[in-house]
């Protein structure tokens, strides 16, 4: 237990440096985690070795970092988007996924770490995307809205067929009756997801609608029941974390305890369990690759900046908007974070990629990471003021505003109004 405790020291002081030091300037502390992993790690001066509570941790971290996503998203507001931003997403996802995929076959991967390859880079950063155009004065424009919704869409569809990769690999093989097999589950995990989202979450009324705001470990329960549920069938546990979180919103619960769950799940997610699994990839993080190895995380960086312009921008002209706001979408979707990380990690716990493999994908997402804001500040010195405003843009698709507003009962409000209506 001491040196669990003293482990769990140095990596909470790592974190803790991390916030201090980034935050201020602006820049994702995700990449500063996976620094302190690589520092402390193995590769470099071996202070702590991975262990069982590590790994334990790190898990219940992804568990957890998928459970905000989707409280993150808002089910309406995302839907709506959908309708508007799906060639975008559709031929964003496709194209990045293809020549990722194809790069890793000429680097000679097989199909199974290929497309696990190809899944990773088509994952979004959307946090960090968004939080880019927030600090550039363009989080309320018309074509953040197109990046965001965009972003979100592809990583569900990332997810999707996640799950049904992973479904197929604990079959077997890819014989083509497996496929439907997983297939269908996919279909009916999807389907029963969102017939209790849509009619049993708001019918809960006693744990949803307290005043109080009480409820947290109820949602908690939720999201572990639907990941086991996702699990029994062969799908992944962050699959049902992703849905119940997605389907939790103020129009089923009491604003109160939306917030609460909110913050909390936000403090577990982003300064506790999160940070340490970003770290713990660090871990897993070698420096003895060699130049083929640099080839590949040069030719698979290039191709998914390409490909991603290429693909979600001219979709984005096709929807009527102007050339350098249709530039700015195919920039914005060039991130790749959190969800990229997750995928990667899994991929390498799954078998189904190596370590040398694993640093390749966790490198080009850290250079990607570093592209997209630089690229995006050009983006705002060529539109200069030309952007069409579009008031609360990604207000309601993804809130990242975390403990700022005070937890305000909805019946005081109404009462102060009524004492200003009368006087």
């Amino acid at each position: 237990m001491h040196g669990v405790a003293l482990d769990l020291l140095i990596l909470l002081t790592g974190i803790w440096l991390v916030a201090v030091t980034l935050r201020p300037l602006g820049l994702p502390t995700v990449m500063g985690e996976l620094i302190v992993g690589v520092l402390l790690g193995p590769a470099v001066f071996g202070w702590i070795t991975p262990n069982e509570a590590i790994t334990l941790l790190a898990e219940i971290g992804i568990f957890f970092l998928m459970f905000h996503a989707g409280i993150e998203t808002q089910p309406l507001e995302f839907f709506d988007a959908l309708k508007r931003s799906l060639g975008v997403a559709v031929v964003g996802a496709i194209v990045p996924f293809s020549v990722s995929f194809g790069i890793a076959t000429l680097f000679g991967l097989g199909w199974v770490a290929a497309t696990f390859v190809g899944l990773t880079m088509t994952a979004t950063a959307v946090v960090i995307t968004l939080k880019s155009l927030k600090d550039l004065g363009l989080a309320n424009t018309r074509f953040a809205r197109v990046i965001v919704a965009s972003c979100v869409i592809d990583d569900l569809l990332t997810l999707v067929f996640f799950g049904l990769i992973i479904g197929v690999l604990s079959g077997g093989d890819f014989e083509p009756l497996n496929i439907l097999v997983t297939l269908g589950k996919v279909v009916g995990f999807f389907a029963v997801s969102m017939v209790m989202g849509r009619y049993v979450y708001p019918r809960l009324t006693l744990p949803f609608r307290s005043e109080g705001g009480k409820g947290f470990t109820f949602i908690l329960m939720s999201a572990f029941g639907a990941g086991l549920f996702a699990e029994l069938i062969g799908l992944h546990m962050i699959l049902g974390a992703y849905l119940a979180g997605l389907f939790f919103e103020e129009k089923v619960a009491h604003p109160n305890l939306v917030k609460i769950v909110q913050d909390r799940s936000y403090g577990i997610a982003y300064s506790f369990l999160g940070p340490i699994f970003f770290i713990s990839l660090g871990f897993s993080i070698t420096f003895d690759i060699d130049l083929a190895e640099i080839g590949f995380v040069a030719a698979l960086t290039s191709v998914v900046i390409v490909g991603q312009i290429c693909s979600a921008g001219p979709m984005a002209l096709r929807m009527g908007l102007p050339f350098r706001e249709a530039l700015t979408v195919g920039v914005g979707m060039c991130g790749r974070a959190e969800m990229a990380f997750i995928l990667a990690a899994l991929a390498l716990s799954q078998g189904a990629i190596d370590k040398p493999v694993f640093t390749v994908l966790i490198l080009t997402a850290f250079i990607l990471n570093l592209f997209t804001p630089l690229a995006l500040k050009g983006c705002a010195v060529l539109l200069q003021g030309k952007a069409a405003p579009h008031p609360g843009a990604t207000r309601g698709i993804m809130q990242i505003d975390k403990f700022k507003d005070p937890l305000v009962e909805k019946r005081d409000v109404e009462i102060s109004s009524q004492d200003v209506h009368l006087k």
